[in-house]
């Protein structure tokens, strides 16, 4: 399969998680970051919002960046006007498609869709945007009408269609179902838009990838509202370890980029995070230890350092014999089996009342070590 073009949104989507905020200065930064990782993509900001991100907007468009920088419009021609006065090329429109959004927040009915995509898309057509459609809460939307709405916008010249799973409540069987049915009656490239409300937005986007979606929406470390999007690292990690795409992907610029958006916004990244968790590498398990000790592909799919990562081996209730002797003999120490089961049991007797486990940096500072005879 062809590898899936990538649409960032964290200066869109993600700067709407609750309490993020970005000068204008670090959407800069964060734009040449995600330009020079190979994005296709950029969706910078909503110029609706007022001169700052019409600023920005503007300036983004004057750094000759190899992604499309793009614009998130509603269906809506001040809207569109406001691209205009931002200089940019490419603009998204977006436009509720479910009844309850239809009904309950736009006060319109299923028949306004198709006269307002002429209105407006029209309108930015003669002023020379290329533009794609977004279904909002296309979820929840009927799959046939949401497929006469997106044949509509094709028909009157959008260059791609997105499907917004808003409030992330679809699975990875109901993603591939609707995305295959749309993809088989759709002549333009479908851009698939997750969100992660049950933990499922990497598993829907690959099985969107699979289904014939040609574009996949992600953020930087997932952010966007509620509770996230697409994970961007993890969908590039599952694309490229588990599905032998983007071969010469480079992990260690996306690691900075993660590291430079936790410190822009005072969000750590989690310890356990995919890929660039601080503790996905370490090894407790007896077992486990004692494969990798005899080769690192028994328990790790790849070597931790392709993803800025090391590997660190604890000491704790589950360590065996072999660890031990391994960690005690790099700090100089001998251990034979029978002195190694004594400090196993006296480790975890400790640990039961200190409820942590042991690294080799505090091997011998927390526990005492019987030298050798």
């Amino acid at each position: 399969m062809t590898d899936p073009l990538l649409l960032d949104t964290t200066l869109r989507d993600g700067e709407q998680s609750p309490g993020i905020y970005f000068t204008s200065e670090e959407k800069i930064q964060l734009a040449e970051a995600l330009d020079e990782l190979g994005v296709s993509v950029i969706e910078a900001g909503v110029p609706q919002m007022g001169k700052e991100e019409k600023s920005v907007l503007r300036e983004l468009c004057h750094r000759n960046l190899k992604a499309d920088v793009l614009a998130w419009n509603r269906l809506a021609v001040e809207d569109v006007k406001a691209s205009l006065e931002c200089g940019v090329e490419h603009i998204h429109v977006s436009v509720p498609t479910s009844l309850v959004l239809l009904s309950k927040d736009l006060r319109k009915d299923s028949s306004w869709i198709q006269g307002q995509m002429d209105v407006v898309v029209g309108f930015a057509l003669r002023e020379g945007l290329t533009v794609s459609l977004g279904a909002e809460d296309a979820s929840r939307t009927d799959p046939a009408f949401l497929a006469s709405v997106f044949k509509h916008a094709e028909d009157i010249g959008v260059t791609r269609v997105r499907y917004a799973d808003t409030l992330g409540i679809l699975t990875p069987d109901k993603t591939k179902e609707v995305i295959s049915f749309l993809t088989q009656r759709l002549r333009v490239p479908l851009d698939f838009h997750a969100h992660n409300d049950f933990g499922l937005a990497t598993a829907n986007s690959l099985a969107a990838w699979q289904a014939g979606a040609r574009m996949i929406s992600c953020s930087v470390m997932g952010m966007g509202e509620r509770v996230g999007n697409t994970s961007l690292e993890e969908f590039i990690g599952t694309i490229h370890f588990l599905e032998n795409g983007f071969p010469d992907f480079n992990f260690l610029r996306l690691k900075a980029l993660c590291t430079l958006l936790s410190k822009m916004t005072d969000r750590p990244i989690p310890l356990h995070k995919p890929l660039f968790g601080k503790e996905i590498f370490r090894h407790e398990s007896g077992i486990h230890v004692d494969g990798l000790l005899k080769d690192g592909s028994t328990y790790e799919l790849f070597p931790p350092e392709t993803v800025g990562g090391k590997r660190e081996l604890i000491v704790g209730k589950h360590s065996g014999r072999a660890a031990l002797k391994y960690l005690a003999r790099q700090r100089g120490v001998a251990l034979d089996d029978a002195q190694s089961q004594d400090f196993l049991n006296q480790m975890r007797a400790q640990m039961a009342v200190k409820k942590k486990s042991m690294r080799k940096r505090s091997f011998q500072s927390i526990y005492v070590i019987p030298p050798t005879p």
